[in-house]
Parts: structure tokens; C-alpha cells; sequence
């Protein structure tokens, strides 16, 4: 029994056979056919393929790394949300309680202690 194929398998099998077909290839053509129809050695032919496959792994690799950048950026907003809602309240408690009077006070009694030093 034939392994199922992935959605990604069955459009690359596709293309492949589309291209096959628009380029005069043989069904079931080898590597080396192909090559050779291309004018070039198997040896280039899989470096590309290579070089290819290590461009969509770079590619993924930048998707995956987008994905956790934008996961921190959303719970960093939320904690600078969080954070600046504190603050306001903690500001609104001040001044309920007179917290500002309370150092301004403070500050003028140590300055007239400074000066009569």
C-alpha cells in the first residue's frame, strides 16, 4: 500500500508533471535525463536542489522566529497596558491621600535645615 501524500507533495507532484509535460520531458525521466536535457551534471542538478532546500529551511527558520517575535511583542503590550494602569492608579492614591503636599513639606523642611547648617 502507497504512503498517503501531503498537500505540499501532491502540488510539488503536480508542477513537476505540468513542467514535465510543457518542456517535451519523458513521465518518469531520471536525474540524469533531466540534467542532461538542462546542459547540465548531476552534480550542479542536486546542488541547486540543495541549495533550494536550504533557502526554504532558512526561510522557515525567519517565519518561526516572526511568529515568536510578534507572540512577545502582543505580551509585552499587555504588560505595558497592565504596568501603566497601575501607575495611574497609584497616582490617583497620591493624590486622594496628599502624598505630593506630604514632600513638598518634607523638601522645604530640609532645605530650611540645610540652610541653618
Amino acid at each position: 500500500m502507497m504512503e498517503e501524500l501531503t498537500p505540499e507533495e501532491v502540488k510539488t507532484l503536480i508542477k513537476a508533471s505540468r513542467l514535465a509535460r510543457e518542456k517535451g520531458i519523458k513521465q518518469g525521466a531520471s536525474v540524469k535525463e533531466i540534467c542532461k536535457i538542462a546542459g547540465i551534471s548531476r552534480k550542479t542538478g542536486y546542488q541547486w536542489l540543495k541549495d533550494e532546500e536550504a533557502s526554504i529551511k532558512k526561510k522557515e527558520e525567519e517565519y518561526q522566529k516572526l511568529i515568536h517575535l510578534e507572540v512577545d511583542h502582543q505580551e509585552l503590550l499587555q504588560k505595558h497596558a497592565r504596568l501603566r494602569f497601575e501607575n495611574e492608579g497609584i497616582h490617583i492614591a497620591m493624590e486622594i491621600h496628599g502624598v505630593d503636599e506630604i514632600i513638598k513639606k518634607k523638601l522645604a523642611m530640609n532645605q530650611k535645615r540645610k540652610r541653618k547648617l
